[in-house]
């Protein structure tokens, strides 16, 4: 039978004890922090990103926009999705239409793949998303010279114009948001998470716009 603790050895004990305790504690805490910053970190990072890219686009900076955007995967679904809602269109259209309407309607069909060919090229390029998405856009110039207070406007508030901003899941990243100039234009815009960087993957239009 092994012999009684000492008081001195029980308090040594103790003593111990509450260092290992400590320790622990402060291990986990550690770890607990840690893991909030990391998730803290992951969870913002799509933001950080649309701000890089704005302001990137604002600048012109050419380098950064290659770096942040995936061109052709990018203009691949921008395209396929202006095609389907043109297909939409023209499937809603009223049965038996006269020959002038239908003359119409043939041209639209027959022109419009090659004008989304060319805007698709045009615009989705560092060059043109400056000029076309920038605080001197074409649309922009004119704006100002009607008299409106572009820099003021609503719809010129990035953050405005979200209608939805979500993960789709833990590598996907999407905003759905309503053009600066256009509220009936609505485009999704996804992130993807590759080699610990986001990049603008796709861009789809969900609705063509008041004009359309």
């Amino acid at each position: 039978m092994a012999a009684p603790l000492t008081r001195r050895q029980t308090l040594l004990a103790r003593a111990g004890d509450n260092a290992l305790t400590k320790a622990l504690t402060t291990i986990a805490t550690t770890l607990l922090t840690a893991c909030g910053l990391l998730v803290s970190a992951y969870t913002l990072a799509p933001l950080g990103f649309a701000m890089a890219l704005h302001a990137a686009i604002k600048d012109g900076n050419a380098p950064l926009m290659n770096a942040l955007v995936d061109w052709p995967a990018v203009k691949f679904t921008m395209k396929r999705s202006i095609l389907q809602r043109l297909n939409e269109k023209a499937l809603a259209r009223a049965d038996n239409p006269g020959w002038l309407e239908q003359a119409k309607y043939t041209l639209t069909d027959t022109i419009s793949p090659y004008m989304v060919d060319y805007i698709v090229a045009e615009r989705i390029t560092p060059e043109g998303f400056t000029l076309f998405m920038g605080p001197n856009s074409p649309m922009a110039i004119k704006a100002r010279e009607a008299g409106m207070d572009v820099d003021n406007m609503p719809s010129g508030n990035t953050l405005h114009r979200i209608r939805r901003a979500s993960f789709a899941d833990v590598t996907h990243f999407e905003f759905e948001m309503v053009d600066k100039w256009d509220q009936g234009k609505v485009f999704l815009a996804v992130l993807e998470l590759k080699d610990f960087m986001w990049r603008l993957s796709s861009v789809e239009m969900l609705s063509l716009g008041d004009g359309a």
